[in-house]
């Protein structure tokens, strides 16, 4: 800057400077022609030169002195001006104020902080902005795709990544419908991006089920972006066919016995209940599957009721102890089928926080199941402590089971063999209310079977 200045300004006075010069000695050469002698003229004439050279150098010294201090007066705060500036294109706001002797340059300076402080104030909002944004988009249980008027990917959240295994590096500016593919989708975004309509829809992607709507984001009726919404209903797809399922199997399993009972009834009633015989083996019937129906009823609502349970403050479990209670209570349908029930208690068994009617529930369950599916042979009760974790073992030797049916004997109204199952009055909720009893206490349970070769259920607390 100092040589773009200083230079042509004194290229401008030499300039000048020598042609006042050479007018001065052809003015005075003139003069001297006139009115004067050959020795005076040249003397004259040098020390006019000499000194009008003299005049004309220490002039442009002190000139170039002033430019100098001029310049540097100017160019110091722009050169430091300039430094803040590429300070502020990389983030940093805070710089020293100072203070000018020219007022142009100290209004700039002032202007220039002014500014630094707004600016450093509207990049925090930006930053708290983005941050917060950026937050509630992560913490969404909602996948988020913003496209272009294009349909091309400017952003999408992590979730959205997830279900869809995007990649941030390769999935930007690609076109959304070369990405999710399917007729659906496509008809979704061309009605969007060509004719302004707006809708929803289920996809199917893998093994997901998704909700997918789109909506302009738009100023003052001007879209320029659309937000593409993916909510995974998959669970809830599920859950409402499992609640159609266990409805239509509640039907099923309650329409039997009142079916059984209201013929029986209607065959008294039209002149059965004369015969004494008769009218006793009906109403046995009668009471059956009412007692059926009760239990039906009773095990619906337990396995409601430990569905919405959470894990509660509960005293000890003296397991050992439940399992002789489960014995006593189950011996006598066992003697009828002259099969052994056995305990093995290698380890006493003592759960802490546990309730011991659920306990008690799930033995209940294990051992009646084990003595059903068992025509012969005998059913032993296991308990001990291995790697520090309480173990309880319920082995039969009956029918076991198929490996495709292991998937599902703990899914409601699965039944191994209905016809044993209905017979000996089970409900098909049995192992349904263990799985879920076992869950609420973070336990673990196991199934190992062959056919013919019996069942063993393993419980790890």
């Amino acid at each position: 800057m100092k040589n773009k200045i200083i230079l042509p300004v004194m290229l401008m006075l030499w300039i000048i400077g020598l042609i006042i010069i050479g007018e001065s000695l052809l003015l005075f050469n003139e003069i001297l022609k006139n009115n004067s002698s050959y020795g005076l003229e040249y003397a004259s004439y040098s020390s006019l030169f000499y000194r009008l050279i003299g005049i004309l150098f220490v002039g442009s010294i002190l000139l170039y002195l002033i430019l100098l201090k001029v310049i540097h007066k100017i160019a110091s705060p722009i050169e430091q001006l300039t430094k803040d500036a590429k300070l502020f294109a990389k983030g940093n706001y805070t710089h020293k104020l100072r203070n000018y002797e020219i007022e142009e340059l100290q209004l700039l300076a002032s202007a220039f902080d002014n500014m630094g402080e707004e600016l450093n104030g509207t990049i925090r909002k930006l930053r708290h902005q983005k941050t917060k944004v950026e937050s509630v988009l992560a913490s969404l249980d909602e996948g988020i795709i913003v496209i272009d008027k294009e349909g091309q990917i400017t952003e999408f959240n992590g979730l959205a990544g997830q279900m869809l295994n995007l990649k941030a590096e390769k999935s930007y500016k690609n076109h959304i419908v070369t990405l999710i593919r399917g007729n659906q989708f496509r008809k979704l975004i061309d009605d969007a991006l060509n004719k302004f309509k707006y809708g929803a829809a289920e996809l199917t992607l893998g093994d997901k089920i998704v909700y997918t709507t789109i909506v302009p984001v738009e100023e003052t009726h001007n879209v320029y972006e659309y937000l593409i919404v993916l909510r995974d209903i998959t669970k809830l797809k599920n859950l409402e066919e499992m609640k159609y399922q266990f409805v239509s199997n509640v039907s099923h399993e309650i329409k039997t016995p009142l079916t059984s009972i209201q013929g029986f009834v209607e065959t008294l009633k039209e002149g059965a209940i004369e015969d004494k015989n008769v009218a006793l083996r009906f109403l046995n019937i009668i009471d059956i599957e009412a007692k059926r129906l009760y239990r039906l009823i009773q095990d619906i609502l337990l396995l409601s009721e430990i569905e919405n349970m959470e894990k509660q403050n509960y005293g000890i479990a003296k397991v050992n102890q439940v399992i002789m209670q489960v014995m006593e209570i189950l011996k006598e349908e066992a003697h009828k089928k002259n099969i052994e029930l056995i305990f093995n208690d290698i380890d006493e068994i003592v759960l802490e926080n546990t309730s011991t009617d659920h306990i008690e529930q799930v033995m209940l369950n294990l051992v009646s199941n084990a003595i059903k599916y068992t025509d012969h042979g005998c059913v032993i009760i296991t308990t001990e402590i291995k790697n520090n974790k309480n173990v309880i073992r319920v082995r039969d030797t009956g029918i076991g089971m198929a490996k495709e049916s292991i998937e599902h004997i703990f899914e409601r109204f699965y039944r191994v063999d209905k016809g044993r199952s209905r017979k000996s009055g089970g409900t098909g909720l049995g192992l349904s209310i263990v799985k879920h009893i076992v869950q609420l206490y973070g336990a673990q349970i196991q199934v190992e079977s062959e056919e013919g070769e019996g069942t063993i259920f393993t419980l790890t607390f």
